[in-house]
């Protein structure tokens, strides 16, 4: 892709750019409501746990393992899993999160560190909108990150804004009604609401009386009869000799505040965008009702699966793989969600794929692999011959794991010599045969050998490569052996 010459569009005006562009609503207040809200809590930890609960692992491109290796052992050191819940949250309630990348003296990325969102004080940007620095400030301190040394997620946002926008950002935002008059934020009714409703109960649960002492004196009844009423436990009863009237002040029934409530409600359940919440504490709000909620709610699921992992795919797996010289773009390594699907075996494949072992000349399955699966997947007891417990030790690895496999994809056509499982972990890697050609290979160490061999031979669809013409060039090069005394330049 070409990338553009010339930008003519405007994203930040002119102060903007001098002074920078602060969140439209402090991230601090949302991290409170986060933390204070019952219903606020519920509803992000149930959208975030439904977008990361279950993990993820990655996939590539054929003949890319090794690539893919080097991108889960990274995931792995940085806890990625854990980064990605707790992000997701801060993403779903906020529409920001920001992570640092740690950098070694090489400038190599080594580590990741979720930075706390209410310490991200201001976005600098030219007035195009390319990130110019970030702001981060606790207490008197300031750090600013240049582009590069943080990542940005910014979910949706607003009118060219430099901020993204959460599901809270409509709940705890005011709203101006005409010239003098704004409503509060309506997660802030909500909670000066509850607090009427705690008052109201806490005033009203006993009954409250209004006594009137006939012919005692003010002084006397501010002095002794008002402190002692005031200060009498609710079930003590109060006795005198003076002629008393009494009366109850008790809250109006024709009052009803329910359908104020339930119309509060409803709008934060709304802003929340999640009515699973409902499930737990309204009556009538069936399993079925949850099923129909659920339904709606996975599409919101799979985009924010699918932006985070776009922004974790360019931003970290890009760089990892650009710093150990391999290409991103061919070796195609993507975040999925879940856990993988493992493919279901049955005792028909076994036998089959033994039958063509036996009959073609390609040994797919060993007679050792084939008992081993009986065993395993149906259920055989199989008794391990007396002679072959004392037989001498196996032939070295790579003579029973010989594979000759073609394949191809949309970026190549791939020769599978030998199986990876029989080579050292961790000394997989690609290098050019011929660059010119489009021909590479993955070599490594096999197993219990201190030489380099072939696993795979990749010839490039760019370079016009067939699978016929693959298929006669290795015919041509019967004898293509590569060794660690060779000139040989990594792809």
């Amino acid at each position: 892709m070409k990338e553009a010459t010339s930008e003519k569009g405007l994203f930040v005006p002119a102060f903007k750019t001098r002074l920078g562009e602060q969140p439209p609503l402090a991230l601090g207040k949302l991290v409170d409501y986060y933390a204070k809200d019952p219903q606020v809590m519920a509803s992000v930890d149930y959208m975030g746990e439904q977008v990361a609960g279950a993990g993820f692992y990655t996939i590539c491109a054929s003949g890319f393992e090794d690539a893919k290796k080097l991108v889960d052992d990274f995931c792995a050191k940085v806890n990625m899993d854990n980064l990605i819940m707790q992000s997701s949250k801060e993403i779903i309630f906020a529409g920001n999160t920001f992570w640092e990348n740690i950098l070694d003296t090489e400038k190599k990325l080594v580590n990741l560190k979720l930075l706390p969102l209410s310490s991200i004080k201001q976005i600098d940007r030219d007035k195009y909108g390319r990130l110019q620095q970030i702001i981060q400030q606790i207490g008197t301190e300031t750090v600013t990150f240049l582009p590069g040394e943080i990542i940005h997620f910014c979910l949706n946002p607003l009118d060219g804004s430099a901020w993204g926008t959460g599901i809270l950002h409509s709940l705890a935002s005011t709203q101006v009604i005409d010239e003098t008059t704004a409503r509060p934020a309506m997660l802030d009714i909500k909670a000066r609401l509850m607090d009427d409703i705690w008052k109201i109960v806490h005033r009203y649960a006993a009954p409250k009386r209004l006594w009137s002492f006939l012919g005692v004196s003010d002084e006397k009844l501010r002095d002794e009869y008002t402190p002692t009423i005031q200060n009498a436990a609710p079930d003590v009863d109060f006795a005198t000799n003076k002629e008393v009237a009494v009366n109850s002040l008790d809250i109006n029934p024709a009052a009803r505040f329910d359908g104020m409530i339930e119309k509060i409600d409803s709008q934060v359940v709304q802003g929340l965008q999640t009515p699973m919440t409902r499930l737990l504490t309204t009556p009538g709000f069936t399993e079925a009702s949850s099923t129909v909620a659920d339904d709606t709610s996975q599409r919101k699921i799979m985009y924010l699966q699918r932006f985070i992992a776009r922004i974790i795919e360019k931003q970290v797996f890009e760089i990892i793989l650009t710093q150990n010289q391999t290409d991103p773009v061919e070796a195609g390594v993507r975040i999925r969600w879940g856990i993988p699907d493992k493919p279901e075996v049955k005792m028909e494949h076994i036998v089959q794929l033994a039958q063509i072992s036996a009959t073609s000349g390609v040994e797919y399955l060993t007679r050792d692999e084939v008992r081993s699966m009986l065993s395993k997947y149906a259920g055989f007891e199989l008794q391990q011959k007396p002679e072959e417990s004392k037989a001498p030790a196996a032939a070295p690895v790579h003579e029973a794991i010989l594979r000759e496999v073609w394949d191809e994809n949309e970026n190549n056509v791939r020769y599978r010599v030998r199986n990876p499982a029989g080579f050292q972990d961790g000394t997989l890697r690609t290098i050019w045969l011929s660059q010119d050609e489009g021909i590479r290979a993955v070599v490594g160490r096999l197993k219990g050998e201190d030489k380099t061999s072939i696993q795979s031979i990749l010839f490039s669809k760019e370079k016009d490569w067939t699978l016929d013409k693959a298929q006669a060039w290795i015919k041509d090069h019967p004898d293509l052996q590569v060794s660690e005394s060779e000139s040989i330049r990594e792809a």
